[in-house]
């Protein structure tokens, strides 16, 4: 949920610093992939749209990528997770592909993140999560305008889920039905039962080691601000990545952690529609706010808890695409509140196969789920488009 993608941890051999035909060597090879990475992407249908351009959200540019093979298809709005997970050329452009012959797909990097970066502005104009909240319900009024479409659907991603669930409950009028992937419930709780399910496993696997420095850390969820955020901020990577290493129970299921980042970042890397720029913003540009000091937007991470925030009662069909061995995002406490949640139509699928990133675990399922299970709701079937 809150993975921190540096491309300092591409895994890659360190480029010799005096070789600048080695350099020229890479700038080429990368430039020959993204070619062939645009190639293969490219939508040469005349009723599709392939549009990268900022727009103006909040008073930023924030920078979209909407993609479809028609652009009357219903809209699927995307929205990343992290907070600051940018998602535009990332590591679903090859598994939501075939999702452009039924959705007009619509991926934002949130700002201050990926191609919408911006420098950060703590003192005077912090980000804050409401500013997300209120980006979100922009962009879909937008959204609505420039396609003459009532309604779109929205996807949640891990923090996305957040943001999209906030949004149906602002405008439920706007949205067809609601998605959530890796849906977030309560942060803290999260927390608490990810650590304690760390635990478990190492009390089983004897590994003495790991179970005293996880009696050291626990108590810190229960610390006051800042050192509550402080502390989460040093152990959230370290409690997910020794869980994907004793389970595979955290990112990618039959993936360890440190080799699904590798996958993003080289994804990243060589993508058509990422700049040297936009790379140069990510290794040497302001940490993302989640893990940014004076922890304000921390706090605020931290506190999430929708159903005491926004009550489990929605105007908008809901579902959730839940992996079975998510505990990134518990699938416990998503599959618990989905139970007490009241809405027109609901619907819960777990992916075996999958942990926290079902897209790109068990794509084939998740099309077939969206085009059998969410689509008819914008009143037409397969068969029709």
């Amino acid at each position: 949920m809150a993975q921190q993608f540096k491309f300092s941890k591409l895994g890659l051999p360190p480029l010799p610093s005096s070789s600048p035909d080695t350099v020229a060597a890479l700038l080429w090879a990368r430039e020959v992939l993204q070619k062939h990475q645009a190639n293969v992407q490219g939508v040469r249908n005349p009723k599709g749209i392939d549009e990268l351009k900022p727009i103006k959200i909040g008073g930023v540019d924030q920078w979209c990528h909407i993609r479809g093979r028609n652009r009357s298809n219903p809209i699927l709005l995307y929205l990343h997770g992290g907070p600051g997970g940018a998602i535009i050329g990332g590591t679903l452009s090859a598994s939501t592909r075939p999702w452009e012959d039924y959705f007009t797909l619509v991926f934002w990097d949130q700002r201050q993140c990926g191609k919408s970066y911006y420098p950060a502005d703590d003192e005077d104009n912090p980000l804050t999560v409401n500013q997300l909240i209120n980006d979100t319900c922009e962009l879909i009024k937008h959204l609505r305008h420039k396609f003459s479409q009532e309604k779109i659907f929205v996807l949640g991603h891990s923090w996305g889920s957040v943001l999209g669930m906030h949004a149906l409950k602002r405008y439920p009028d706007w949205i067809h039905a609601y998605i959530g992937v890796g849906q977030v419930v309560n942060t803290i709780e999260a927390e608490r039962k990810i650590l304690k399910r760390l635990l478990n496993h190492a009390t089983d696997k004897n590994e003495l080691n790991l179970i005293e420095t996880l009696n050291d850390i626990i108590p810190y969820l229960d610390f006051s601000f800042p050192e509550r955020e402080k502390s989460w901020i040093k152990y959230c990577d370290f409690a997910r990545r020794e869980l994907s290493r004793l389970a595979g129970e955290t990112f990618m299921h039959h993936l360890f952690w440190d080799d699904a980042l590798d996958l993003i970042n080289l994804d990243n890397l060589i993508s058509p529609q990422r700049t040297l720029t936009d790379l140069s913003n990510s290794i040497i540009g302001d940490e993302v706010a989640v893990a940014r000091a004076p922890y304000l937007f921390t706090k605020e991470f931290l506190d999430v808890d929708l159903p005491n925030d926004i009550g489990s009662s929605f105007d908008v069909p809901i579902f959730f695409f839940t992996g079975s061995h998510d505990w990134h995002t518990p699938h416990p406490l998503s599959d618990s509140w989905f139970n007490n949640i009241d809405a027109p139509y609901k619907k819960l699928i777990h992916f075996d196969e999958s942990c926290h990133a079902v897209v790109n675990e068990e794509p084939g399922k998740v099309l077939i789920a969206l085009v059998n299970n969410v689509l008819p709701i914008a009143g037409s079937k397969p068969s029709e488009r």
